[in-house]
């Protein structure tokens, strides 16, 4: 089951106005926990939830809170601390000595879903907002409010990163940082990108499988992704290259995969993934004429986990992906090697 907010919100969106809702978010975090502070989960007057806010032990508990707020129609902070009630079955999921606070807020018309419409919305068109909570005196009565890259910096905060700041009022805020669902393009629907859609599925991206071939990229195989039967250098794929996060070539065809990495010298990928070892990409690279790349192609791609299977290659590559996107440390010597070899570099 994704846990994307954005997944999430999709989840609650058609159903906002069906039945009563509460958004439960993390508000503070000491010690361990699954979940880090902006941690969110939505859940409905049946006790049907979407998001986890712990590794699983919370949420039954937290459905008992959840009443008591649809009850009473105001918000509440609830504190787990598993220092104090080491032996409650919920404690388990906080690991060694947590201690969790979470906030619980009625989600309704009259307070305007507090923005989770406007929300979803910008995560939908890949907006970069940040979403904004009161969590000091005034939370009982304050309405939670999307923020854009400017508003976000005039309160001397990082949009990449969730923390708790003052506004001018001097109340404190939680500042989450959110982002809308990966989008990964792949170029080729052989057997062996199969593994890579479901796993990429699992981790809730968005997934877009293009392949022009007869009898590859079919819908059975694929049944998670939206598929493109255009070529590679199709004037249709221009509009999905400016809102995708990485893309990954294995169309174990040249010619196919010169023109996909051409084509991507105008997109938004960040992260470029090419199948195959160094001197086949030393191919590619020339059948594309580039001297330059709009972002770092991995090529052997994947991390050095071992293995050759289609699974394996798969897990490594998406590790990869999940890595660069998310700017951790990299070893990127399967790009510095190509690079250094056809003196090739990252345009600025």
């Amino acid at each position: 089951m994704a846990q994307h907010l954005q997944h999430i919100l999709s989840q609650w969106h058609p159903a906002r106005d069906q039945c009563r809702w509460v958004l439960g978010t993390v508000i503070d975090v000491q010690g361990s926990n699954y979940r880090k502070a902006g941690a969110m989960i939505l859940v409905n007057e049946f006790g049907q939830y979407h998001g986890l806010i712990s590794g699983g032990c919370l949420e039954k508990n937290l459905l008992n809170e959840v009443k008591k707020v649809l009850s009473y129609d105001r918000p509440s902070q609830v504190v787990y601390d598993s220092s104090e009630q080491g032996d409650a079955p919920w404690a388990m999921a906080l690991g060694c000595g947590g201690r969790v606070t979470i906030l619980l807020q009625p989600v309704t018309s009259a307070n305007h879903y507090h923005q989770l419409d406007l929300l979803f919305l910008a995560l939908q068109k890949r907006e970069p907002v940040s979403y904004a909570i009161h969590v000091g005196e005034s939370f009982a009565v304050a309405k939670n409010i999307l923020l854009s890259i400017r508003d976000v910096q005039s309160l001397g905060a990082d949009i990449t990163q969730t923390g708790i700041h003052t506004n001018c009022q001097g109340e404190a805020l939680l500042v989450v940082a959110v982002k809308a669902q990966v989008h990964l393009l792949v170029f080729g629907g052989g057997l062996d990108a199969i593994p890579l859609v479901n796993m990429a599925n699992i981790l809730g991206w968005k997934i877009t499988v293009v392949d022009s071939r007869y009898g590859y990229a079919l819908a059975d195989n694929f049944p998670h992704a939206q598929i493109f039967r255009f070529a590679a250098d199709s004037i249709e794929l221009r509009e999905i290259l400016h809102c995708i996060d990485a893309a990954i070539l294995m169309t174990h065809n040249l010619d196919t995969d010169a023109a996909a990495l051409k084509s991507l010298q105008h997109s938004s990928a960040r992260y470029i993934g090419l199948l195959g070892p160094v001197h086949r990409k030393q191919k590619v690279f020339k059948k594309a004429n580039l001297d330059q790349v709009s972002a770092p192609v991995f090529g052997p791609m994947g991390l050095d986990i071992g293995g050759d299977l289609p699974e394996s290659i798969a897990l490594a590559t998406l590790a990869e992906c999940h890595q660069v996107l998310n700017a951790r440390a990299l070893n990127t010597n399967a790009y510095i090697t190509f690079n250094s070899n056809a003196n090739l570099r990252v345009a600025t």
